[in-house]
């Protein structure tokens, strides 16, 4: 049976999903896959969805609503609760909420899963890419640095994450920084794959990453890297708005890319030394590029 994914009339009712300081941990792409996930549930139900975002830093400053009127305010949730109901988003999706029209949903707890993937949608990436464009366009802060930045007019991306393996970059029980001559060896490895990526590509590429340890160590042997100046993660508390920025930007370049690469696989290398970022695969999906994990 086709599915009804068209807009909701304005109301008052629907779905609120809300990010605030309990719920802010997670990156950016976990934050965008329940908001672009908590919409399909919406259209499915032909309500509204709104997205209230007060995790440090107002996500209207980097995305701005674009077909869909997402922006909402804390104001806006009702304080009869008789007229409200707290919804939970995340898996399992073997039975999609159906909601009630005249009752507004509030979402505080959620999964950074993709219900569209989850459900055997078919297509579901270019279904989850027109949703996400559907409510999401970057804002003229976004789109002044990706402007302020020198790019080639071709290029193809290399995306590695290594959480701490080479120091403490984020608040998170993943992994502890390795001994220094463990750290050697890995970055050893993983420039050992970018030039892999290098040789079988025809336009330049250009290197992202947590690290900057290892994106200094990727510019000293000659390849490009991303802008060092904004590297941070937004689950970290009291980020600057530079990193917020760069968040935005970093996602947005990648997405612009040709095709964009993920190291992950390294024989011979402490478990979690490297960490399967769903960032650089959902900025792919994003721009409608090729992603390839090695």
């Amino acid at each position: 049976m086709k599915r009804n994914l068209g807009n909701a009339s304005k109301s008052r009712s629907g779905i609120y999903f809300v990010i605030n300081n309990e719920n802010d941990s997670r990156g950016i792409t976990d934050r965008l896959k329940a908001a672009v996930g908590l919409c399909y549930i919406a259209r499915l139900n032909n309500v509204p969805f709104k997205f209230i975002h007060q995790s440090g830093f107002d996500i209207r400053d980097y995305l701005a609503p674009n077909e869909v009127d997402w922006s909402a305010e804390t104001s806006d949730i009702r304080r009869l609760p008789w007229r409200r109901k707290s919804l939970f988003y995340g898996p399992p999706f073997d039975d999609l909420p159906k909601l009630d029209p005249d009752v507004q949903y509030v979402c505080t707890s959620y999964a950074g899963k993709n219900v569209i993937e989850m459900t055997d949608v078919p297509d579901w990436q270019d279904v989850w890419r027109k949703l996400f464009w559907e409510l999401f366009t970057p804002t003229k802060a976004v789109t002044d640095a990706l402007a302020s930045c020198t790019m080639p007019e071709r290029y193809n991306t290399v995306n590695v994450r290594f959480i701490n393996s080479l120091g403490t970059f984020e608040r998170a029980d993943y992994n502890a920084p390795l001994p220094p001559d463990e750290q050697a060896r890995l970055i050893d490895k993983v420039l050992a794959k970018v030039d892999g990526c290098a040789q079988e590509s025809d336009v330049p590429i250009i290197v992202y990453s947590d690290s900057i340890k290892f994106l200094n160590a990727a510019a000293a042997c000659g390849f490009r890297t991303c802008d060092l100046d904004g590297v941070g993660h937004i689950g970290n508390l009291d980020v600057s708005e530079l990193v917020c920025l760069k968040t935005f930007v970093y996602l947005f370049q990648m997405a612009r890319s040709e095709k964009v690469y993920s190291i992950l696989n390294l024989d011979g290398i402490p478990p979690n030394a490297l960490y399967k970022s769903q960032y650089p695969r959902y900025a792919a999906i994003i721009g409608g590029k090729p992603f390839v994990r090695i």
